[in-house]
């Protein structure tokens, strides 16, 4: 019926001049249409007629039912709310210890203290600020000084890091990767022998490699007090673990020499990460078998604008490191 009453329009409109699109034709026209189709007319207005005027909208009609209550994405929540976290914790932004403000610290000692530090692609790690040393700015890698936690451990643990940055710890080989992949580093290394005497390393250029070759060692530019540069010979060796070789020697130096994580030749001219109540090849040493009972391995910014040496007495924390 509706195909048959469009069509009379179609004839309606093009036989009829110009003007004829007013009410009154359409009304008339209709009205011819009604008298044969009383049921469809009375369903039909001008609008679905023609399509040609639409009037002023009617009143707004009443409101439907409320739906359901929706359904919270509690793990899409999470996820942002870890986002906003992580973007006001990113103190350091994988700057190291550069500009780290002791009213930040989450503990403080004489020579600095423990920072929440972001560093991409390993996230949050709690690191050891050294702000004293030659103007400070120092990020704390490694440090050995009483033999409470076993450095004798397998490459998983070498790559993320072990221990407690308050005492003897590794920070982890892909935080230092991070740290140090511009290149502009500088690497102290303190020590200090059984016997008392007080010895430093310094290397004006220190970057650790990517994960994919091995974390290779790159370093140069010794000086210090020590009798024998006992890092150099390393430069450009793979890091070695006792359960992954990546020495020189036809053995593995980690677990049959070492008995630590090191960059190791054939094998090594120092052994910081030995074993630290032992002797000889296997022990805690520098070169020639200096044999050591602290040690603290430690970068920075090279060029880096230092800051003045500042008295920490002020600035202590209720938790404080041990001293």
């Amino acid at each position: 019926m509706e195909i048959f009453v469009r069509f009379l329009l179609f004839l309606f409109v093009f036989n009829t001049s110009p003007t004829w699109a007013t009410n009154d034709r359409l009304l008339h026209f209709k009205g011819i249409v009604c008298n044969q189709c009383q049921q469809w007319c009375e369903n039909t207005d001008l609008v679905t007629l023609g399509s040609i005027r639409v009037g002023k909208a009617g009143p707004r009609g009443i409101r439907g039912q409320r739906g359901p209550q929706g359904i919270v994405n509690m793990t899409l929540v999470q996820q942002i709310m870890d986002r906003k976290i992580e973007q006001a914790l990113q103190l350091f932004n994988g700057r190291s210890c550069d500009g780290a403000k002791l009213e930040s610290a989450i503990a403080l000692n004489d020579s600095g203290g423990v920072f929440k530090s972001y560093i991409p692609a390993v996230g949050y790690k709690d690191v050891f600020c050294d702000v004293t040393d030659e103007g400070g700015n120092w990020t704390v890698f490694q440090r050995r000084m009483n033999g409470d936690v076993d450095f004798f451990r397998s490459w998983g643990d070498y790559v993320n890091g072990f221990g407690d940055v308050q005492g003897d710890h590794w920070l982890g080989l892909e935080a230092m990767h991070q740290l140090t992949k511009t290149g502009n580093m500088e690497l102290k290394i303190k020590m200090i022998k059984r016997d008392g005497i007080y010895w430093f390393a310094k290397y004006s250029s220190f970057r650790i490699g990517p994960g994919s070759d091995n974390y290779r060692l790159h370093v140069s530019g010794y000086s210090g007090n020590t009798t024998y540069d006992g890092l150099t010979r390393h430069n450009n060796h793979q890091f070695s673990t006792k359960d992954a070789d990546h020495d020189d020697w036809t053995m593995n130096c980690a677990s049959s020499w070492g008995e630590g994580g090191w960059w190791y030749i054939d094998c090594a001219d120092s052994n910081l990460n030995g074993n630290f109540n032992k002797t000889v090849n296997k022990g805690f040493w520098w070169k020639r078998y200096s044999l050591l009972r602290f040690s603290e391995m430690k970068i920075r910014k090279r060029n880096t604008r230092t800051n003045p040496i500042r008295k920490l007495t002020s600035y202590r924390s209720s938790v404080s490191l041990a001293e």
